[in-house]
């Protein structure tokens, strides 16, 4: 169970990934995604500045390719869907990475990704006691550069060219049903104060 719990933003991102479509994961980390997209039928490609973290759930993977985003070419790969989670606020220029994106997708394709809110309810109450206290992971996590709230991720998203067609809330890993039904209601009617990020659905005009 906890497991599941852990890996939930990717069973989130999953459900939208059709069966047997060609995939591309950058920055994929762990593997969270190989291991939700299983059973799927997907032919999905996994890149990562260190791979080898990767390797747990490198058996969902059909390849597994060191890659640093923002300063290497993408190549000519052409994909169905590509999978940008938690990746775009550790980039010193995501816009970059955003335009070289567009001619990998597939008439139709979509690109997934998901920021975390800097303007989620707990940070609002630490600036009110003036504390921006970073972390080893979460929101604040140290490694973060870009920081989104929620107008300032549709911005930054259509800016680089992209529709967004779909917005899904992410809500605090609770184990507790009810109070993950409470914050699952809350995210939902108030998703800029709520929600600890948010999962996009775009897709590029005239793909």
């Amino acid at each position: 169970m906890g497991n599941v719990l852990k890996l939930y933003k990717y069973y989130q991102i999953a459900d939208r990934i059709k069966p047997g479509s060609a995939v591309l994961d950058i920055g994929c980390g762990g593997g969270g995604l190989g291991e939700a997209l299983s059973g799927k039928g997907c032919d999905l490609v996994g890149w990562d500045l260190s791979p080898d973290r990767t390797q747990q759930r490198g058996e969902f993977y059909n390849s597994l390719v060191k890659k640093d985003v923002e300063n290497e070419e993408f190549g000519q790969g052409k994909y169905d869907v590509i999978v940008l989670a938690d990746v775009l606020e550790h980039l010193n220029t995501p816009e970059t990475v955003l335009q070289k994106i567009r001619p990998l997708l597939n008439p139709g394709g979509l690109i997934l990704v998901s920021l975390p809110n800097v303007a989620y309810i707990e940070n609002r109450l630490g600036l009110l006691g003036g504390n921006w206290d970073y972390t080893d992971e979460g929101i604040l996590d140290r490694t973060h550069i870009r920081f989104f709230t929620l107008s300032a991720a549709k911005i930054f998203l259509l800016e680089a060219g992209f529709e967004i067609s779909e917005i899904d809330s992410e809500v605090p890993t609770i184990t507790s049903a009810w109070k993950s039904g409470v914050f699952s209601m809350l995210s939902k009617a108030w998703p800029g104060l709520f929600a600890i990020g948010w999962l996009f659905q775009c897709n590029a005009p005239g793909k």
